[in-house]
């Protein structure tokens, strides 16, 4: 009776399997390395100044506004005009540790998700937290707080929804999720064209399953097309209406975009995030000619047009990554042998134990990063006990607004990156170029180019009555030796990074 009554007893509290540790470790060493990406200065703070005006006017911007080299009417879309209102919100509620803080809780909760994913694919821990590592590893080009951070969730929910129907595992009213869904993802980010693609290409898979008579009790696509209408409409929901498309179109063919911007371009084999894409491809070519599982039509067609959009263009590849990984589970399960080998007794862990994991997630979180004894490298890519807020990079001109706010004037040149800083920091002054990239002519940011490079630079500064020159002494190396060999410049400001030339007054 005391034997029966042992084992019949209930589990204690707290305890969990040993396995699920695996994804574990590497969810709590990502969530560690997302909270110390550093903040630069491109995609963060026009976007928060955007967000505070239509907070503060109760209505949305249409126009440049900002630089000085167009007239201020000049029309511009701010297709992201919601993901902005929920930045500057956050701002407002907590600062930029709140900003942070939030990005990083997404990215986590993200990852998560593929992991799951791939360990309900494959049935193994392990494998499930290799591909979540081979995911978020590839992500890490695209993890700074900007709009496209409101783009992780609803992707992976249509994602995950129409790979479960697809499967037969959901009912179809999960479909109707996705038109309210697609109504937020509209206004929050331009990546919301993915959520029809997702709708489409499964779409397509689930047809020519059906047509091919290669599953049984593939599911109706009756559910699939009434789910995709509602959409179509739902993405109708936005202050430009079907012109949300045009933009869209607009901002991919965009010649100074696509040509001059590095994440637009394809991904070199060079940098964390490319090696391991470009690994992940191997590997996934292996594991398909080895595995004895096979994926599905909708499942190659997911898998082909998401390569080739991560081929096209860095910025894509975290989705690439959230697609393919699962699948990669899936595959490596039926190609590798049980591992390790025997298999070991179950076993049992304490939930608090893997807690503890995360402890130092919790600890570099923006309230407390900088009391963390980090090698001096990483410090010196950002500025530590900076009036901006953690982890604003070292590439953001915070002192030197600060000293522009104090000695205000002159028509300025600045450095790209820089312009959108200026934008948050001194709302008065008008910038030469922002990383608004589709606003400004090509020519304009050829001659941008050439006087960052120091080509013809005299004359293109007379030709725009440029007298004052905010430049970065490490992306403009040439700008800042020739203004310091003419003696028509004075440099009147420099810290680690920036520097300020006036041009003299004529005798």
């Amino acid at each position: 009776m005391v034997g029966t009554r042992r084992m019949d007893r209930p589990r204690a509290w707290g305890a969990m399997p040993l396995e699920p540790l695996w994804l574990l470790v590497v969810l709590a060493a990502f969530g560690f390395v997302v909270a110390l990406v550093p903040l630069p200065p491109n995609d963060f703070w026009w976007h928060l100044r955007i967000g505070a005006l239509i907070v503060a006017e109760r209505r949305l911007p249409a126009a440049n506004m900002f630089g000085w080299t167009l007239p201020a009417e000049a029309p511009f879309t701010y297709g992201a005009w919601l993901g902005e209102v929920l930045l500057y919100l956050l701002y407002r509620a907590g600062g930029l540790p709140l900003v942070i803080f939030v990005r990083n809780g997404l990215a986590l909760l993200a990852f998560g998700l593929v992991g799951l994913e791939a360990r309900r694919r494959s049935g193994s821990w392990r494998l499930a937290a290799l591909a979540t590592a081979l995911a978020a590893g590839m992500a890490l080009n695209n993890l700074i707080v900007r709009p496209q951070i409101w783009s992780w969730l609803p992707f992976l929910a249509f994602y995950l929804l129409l790979t479960r129907y697809r499967e037969g595992r959901l009912s179809p009213r999960w479909l109707f999720v996705l038109p309210p869904l697609m109504a937020f993802w509209v206004n929050a980010h331009g990546a919301f064209v993915l959520g029809p693609v997702l709708l489409g290409l499964i779409g397509l898979g689930v047809g020519m399953e059906r047509l091919g008579g290669r599953r049984a009790g593939a599911p109706p696509l009756g559910p699939l097309v009434g789910s995709g209408l509602l959409t179509g409409l739902a993405l109708l929901l936005n202050p430009q209406g079907p012109r949300i498309l045009g933009y869209v179109h607009r901002l991919l063919t965009d010649r100074p975009s696509q040509t001059l911007v590095v994440e637009w371009a394809s991904p070199t084999p060079h940098g964390v995030a490319n090696v391991l894409f470009y690994l992940s491809i191997l590997i996934l070519i292996l594991a398909l000619a080895g595995s004895r599982h096979r994926l599905a039509p909708a499942e190659q067609i997911l898998l082909l047009a998401f390569l080739w959009l991560a081929w096209s263009g860095q910025r894509y590849v975290i989705w690439f990554g959230m697609v393919a990984m699962p699948m990669l589970a899936h595959l490596l399960a039926g190609w590798l042998p049980p591992w390790p080998w025997p298999p070991p007794p179950p076993r049992r862990l304490n939930t608090g134990l893997a807690i503890t994991l995360f402890l130092p997630v919790l600890a570099a979180q923006p309230w407390w990063v900088e009391r963390l004894p980090l090698p001096a490298a990483y410090w010196k890519q950002v500025w530590r006990g900076s009036p901006a807020g953690p982890l604003v990079g070292v590439e953001t001109p915070v002192y030197a607004a600060e000293y522009l706010r104090a000695h205000p004037g002159g028509r300025l040149f600045n450095e790209m990156g820089y312009g959108s800083y200026l934008i948050w920091a001194l709302p008065g002054e008008k910038v030469f170029v922002d990383p608004r990239v589709e606003l400004y002519p090509y020519e304009l940011w050829l001659d941008y180019l050439r006087i960052s490079q120091a080509v013809r630079h005299p004359a293109l500064l007379d030709h725009y009555g440029i007298d004052r020159v905010l430049l970065d002494k490490v992306l403009q190396p040439e700008l800042a030796r020739a203004l310091a060999e003419d003696p028509g410049w004075e440099k009147e400001y420099e810290d680690a990074r920036a520097q300020i030339w006036r041009r003299k007054a004529p005798p």
